[in-house]
């Protein structure tokens, strides 16, 4: 008797003690995730982006790198080099003829988009945020709604889906003021706070 109760003192001991250690972690809440993204001082991703509009799907592939104070960089389909410094100037570097050139930033009106940087810029901007969490094939996503400041009706709102687990942003998807989807982005090979050289940013 006095054995079947030491035993069952054992067992509840095991139990309690791998409640509290499943217990012990807490699910990530808005404020661990926005809290995440703002401090995340550099980052590398691949992106696919499709722009939608009524007569055709323009398709962009690319890889985004930003430095905190250095800038963005947009690798373009392999081809072309896009550097965004904090001035009023896109510097263009076209690989397949070698060709060096300077754009306003006036005349981009879809690349920019895709900058996460600009999004968790948003993120201390924007008075009222809202928040939805959302399960996809099985995985968990916050999805943070945020209002894109402008006089562009094509350009209204993002919904960034963030996975809650990584903390991660993996897709964006940007309605008109009619609620219509204009842009689909996703993200892939996501490396926050990356290791990149300033030197990376420098003008061509």
């Amino acid at each position: 008797m006095k054995k079947n109760i030491l035993l069952l003192l054992s067992l509840l001991l095991i139990l309690s003690s791998v409640l509290l250690t499943s217990c012990g972690k807490k699910p990530k809440d808005t404020n661990d995730i926005t809290t995440f993204l703002k401090n995340m001082e550099s980052y590398t991703t691949e992106m696919n982006m499709d722009v939608k509009n009524d007569k055709q799907k323009i398709n962009y592939k690319a890889r985004q790198s930003y430095l905190q104070g250095g800038g963005y960089k947009l690798e373009l389909n392999n081809d072309r080099v896009f550097i965004y410094k904090n001035d009023d100037n896109i510097y263009i570097s076209d690989k397949n003829n070698g060709t060096k050139y300077v754009q306003s930033k006036d005349f981009d009106e879809v690349l920019k988009l895709s900058f996460i940087g600009e999004y968790i810029g948003l993120l201390y901007t924007n008075e009222e945020i809202k928040y939805v969490v959302k399960n996809i094939n099985d995985i968990e996503y916050t999805v943070i709604d945020l209002f894109i400041p402008g006089s562009n009706k094509n350009i209204n709102n993002a919904l960034m889906y963030v996975n809650t687990k990584t903390m991660l942003p993996e897709r964006l998807v940007i309605y008109d003021i009619k609620g219509k989807e204009k842009i689909e982005i996703t993200y892939t090979k996501f490396l926050p706070n990356a290791k990149i050289e300033p030197s990376e940013f420098l003008i061509p």
